[in-house]
């Protein structure tokens, strides 16, 4: 009697760690399909934002240490709402680019391009996407390459953010800088 119950035990056991397992990746396959969806949602917004008649503001900054020929560009739909915001500069033999795309006021996708090396050498250029829905990051991308989202990632949310703030009191320097 004691071997049968055993016998009931183990495999009740069995059964649930079988269960679990399919469970989890049941789960996992449905969280990559549902990212896999919001990243084409994403790209879809992308493309909307980028052929949708807007219009545009301009601005210059400059700081000493952080930004040469700084400039933050403003990109607004019929609705008077800030869909893209373009913040480029450069320092020393470096560049940048960051574009950083909205939907209902909260950042969807930033893409930033960094073009710099020494003097002497050769130029080197460094690509970052990040991908995002409710200010979570979905996908990080370093040139081609999906790699952990970290500092960089964190860095473009802050960015944007900044900027938008920045569009009302015009302190680009302070808000990038800062």
């Amino acid at each position: 009697m004691n071997v049968l119950i055993r016998l009931q035990f183990i495999l009740s056991i069995v059964v649930c760690i079988t269960c679990a397992k399919t469970y989890a990746s049941q789960v996992t396959e449905q969280s990559a399909m549902d990212t896999s969806a919001a990243i084409a949602a994403i790209r879809t917004a992308y493309k909307n934002i980028n052929t949708a008649t807007v219009t545009a503001e301009v601005f210059k900054y400059e700081s000493a240490g952080c930004a040469e020929d700084g400039q933050v560009k403003y990109f607004f739909n019929q609705k008077k709402e800030i869909v893209k915001i373009v913040e480029s500069g450069s320092i020393g033999d470096g560049s940048w680019s960051r574009e950083f795309y909205f939907q209902s006021g909260k950042l969807i996708f930033s893409y930033e391009s960094q073009i710099g090396g020494p003097a002497d050498g050769p130029e080197t250029k460094n690509e970052y996407r990040t991908y995002i829905k409710g200010d979570q990051v979905l996908r990080f991308m370093e040139d081609k390459n999906i790699v952990p989202s970290g500092e960089k990632s964190a860095d473009a949310l802050k960015a944007s953010y900044k900027l938008i703030k920045a569009y009302t009191t015009k302190k680009f320097a302070e808000a990038l800088c800062g």
